[in-house]
């Protein structure tokens, strides 16, 4: 069993309790405006060139075996359309200029690497975070992983956008601690301006987590000028739904610019500023409806 993984953080304090190492798989059902992890919304592999760190090396160019990197000018040009993902080019960077997403791992392999921070989890009561992109897209593979990780005692949070069949929770909930729940709108209309589908299943899916007695972390994006009118929406809804532990309000920041960039994708992030005063208005609605929020 296989998975395509963007990436693999460790020693992470903010995707869940304790100290955790945090997987973040390719691919997503969404598609937000706002998204700040833009290397993991596609399903394919994917090459990122950041230019300003390019010594003009051709180590890349050198190494391809589609001829898929030519020299031009001193600085490498990526076709694009031939690559088929295999990374020689990122491997044989020595400046860390190209970056690929999107690479193949195994259970059992992944299963070996997140097992040696296995002591950092148990001395700060921390974990194994599924992240993406949409980790439940990968649903079989995320819940043999989430399974075995339970079997082995060891904490599993599920970062999610909720945007995937009732199934997927059913499958994957016996072996979970908390989800990390986004909820970006009530409105479904403005939902789905900013994330090109409307909240149904979204919110019915929380429902039915919520109604099944799990643990749920709401995560908030606060994106001035686009959700944050959805604040006391979100907040009446959430108001006594049994499982909601606490709501975490994400401050919109425009820091994965470059990333888009690199990956020669469009850039949809809104020209807007969330301050350090939109936030703690938002904590403070929220709070009104009898919510613990907070931020980081």
């Amino acid at each position: 069993m296989e998975a395509l993984i963007s990436g693999i953080k460790r020693m992470e304090i903010h995707d869940g309790d304790g100290i955790r190492t945090t997987v973040f798989f390719k691919g997503c059902s969404l598609r937000c405006i706002w998204c700040h992890n833009p290397e993991s919304i596609e399903y394919e592999p994917q090459i990122a060139y950041f230019s300003p760190k390019c010594i003009g090396c051709g180590n890349c160019a050198a190494s391809c075996p589609e001829s898929a990197v030519i020299m031009e000018d001193g600085h490498p040009v990526f076709a694009r359309d031939r690559c088929t993902g295999c990374f020689a080019c990122a491997d044989r960077c020595p400046v860390n200029a190209i970056e690929g997403y999107g690479r193949k791992w195994d259970a059992d392999a992944l299963e070996q690497y997140i097992i040696q921070d296995e002591p950092f989890f148990r001395n700060s009561d921390g974990g194994v975070t599924f992240s993406g992109g949409e980790c439940l897209t990968q649903a079989a593979f995320v819940t043999e992983m989430a399974k075995r990780m339970y079997q082995r005692g060891i904490s599993v949070d599920i970062d999610t956008c909720g945007y995937v069949q009732k199934k997927v929770f059913e499958g994957i909930a016996p072996y979970v601690d908390t989800f990390l729940y986004d909820i970006k709108a009530i409105d479904p209309f403005v939902h789905k301006q900013c994330t090109g589908q409307t909240n149904e299943l979204i919110l019915s899916n929380l429902r039915y987590l919520s109604d099944s007695g799990c643990r749920i972390e709401i995560r908030y994006p606060l994106i001035k000028k686009y959700n944050d009118g959805e604040c006391d929406k979100i907040g009446a809804l959430l108001r006594g739904m049994p499982g909601i532990t606490r709501v975490k309000v994400l401050k919109y920041h425009r820091l994965a610019g470059s990333r888009y960039a690199a990956l020669a994708m469009e850039n949809t992030l809104p020209d807007t500023e969330t301050t350090d005063e939109d936030v703690k208005t938002a904590i403070r609605i929220l709070q009104s409806h009898g919510l613990r929020a907070f931020t980081d």
